[in-house]
């Protein structure tokens, strides 16, 4: 019963660090033009002075032309959610476009743009009581990534693109990027060696969007969709404190101490 006790109290520190946000900095919105027209906006930071970070914005616009007009919208969010157990990171970008021809109605220029961006979240690795600075961590990120990729042949140049990473100072650690030519899923994993105590930097990011040049759009009683983009990234932190060399041995010396134990049993009986 000893040498069980032993080896389940070296294994029940294996999640004993996590993240706390020390700072952060984010940026996001979307822009259109349209012929003259101009339209802006800028998402909004809802996140509490500690702890998680929360950012969202959205938006609907309506620009009216001589024959028609041009409906399109946005909508960003990112939110970064902490605990002892894990840092779960959640975004998502969209935009769309359609257009309206009451009669034969022709576009000159229409540009669109969108963006999120978790431009730097300091994370320090805190240990749990015990757990002394320098202390080695293995820090892992799983997680999913789904994009939709839906743009008219009218529309030129459309793109959507997304990414994350992990940096120690200047170097770089951890990092996943798509440049999305197709929609579907892809799986988001990577895993380093860090230390308890340590500062690192998130940066994560999508972009997204579409314009028309000189686009002609026949007379329709329905409106024509020309857009439907976006992406979704979602995937969570883990920080588990790597054993010591020394514990691996105490370990390795209970599981033998066990199978002695066994074996014996079994001889006497």
């Amino acid at each position: 019963m000893a040498v069980l006790f032993m080896a389940g109290s070296c294994s029940g520190g294996a999640h004993a660090a996590y993240f706390e946000r020390v700072d952060h900095l984010v940026s996001g919105g979307y822009s259109a033009v349209t012929d003259d027209g101009f339209v802006s906006d800028a998402v909004l930071d809802l996140s509490p002075a500690a702890g998680d970070v929360a950012v969202f914005g959205a938006n609907l616009y309506n620009a009216p032309l001589i024959d028609g007009s041009l409906e399109h919208s946005y909508a960003a969010d990112a939110f970064l959610s902490f605990s002892a157990a894990s840092t779960d990171l959640s975004m998502s970008l969209s935009h769309s476009l359609s257009a309206t021809a009451n009669n034969a109605l022709n576009v000159a220029s229409h540009k669109q743009d969108a963006f999120v961006d978790l431009t730097t979240v300091t994370l320090k690795i805190v240990g749990a009581a015990g757990e002394a600075d320098g202390s080695a961590v293995q820090v892992s990120f799983a997680g999913n990534a789904s994009a939709l990729y839906d743009f008219d042949s009218i529309v030129s140049g459309g793109y959507l693109g997304l990414g994350l990473s992990l940096s120690r100072g200047s170097d770089v650690v951890g990092e996943y990027l798509w440049d999305v030519q197709q929609g579907g899923d892809q799986s988001v994993s990577f895993s380093f060696t860090g230390s308890v105590g340590e500062e690192l930097t998130l940066s994560s990011f999508m972009v997204t969007g579409a314009s028309l040049e000189n686009a002609g759009f026949a007379a329709s009683d329905s409106p024509y969709a020309l857009v439907d983009a976006g992406a979704i990234l979602n995937g969570t932190f883990t920080v588990a404190i790597v054993p010591e060399p020394e514990i691996h041995a105490m370990l390795l010396a209970g599981l033998g101490l066990l199978g002695f134990m066994s074996r014996r049993r079994f001889t006497e009986h």
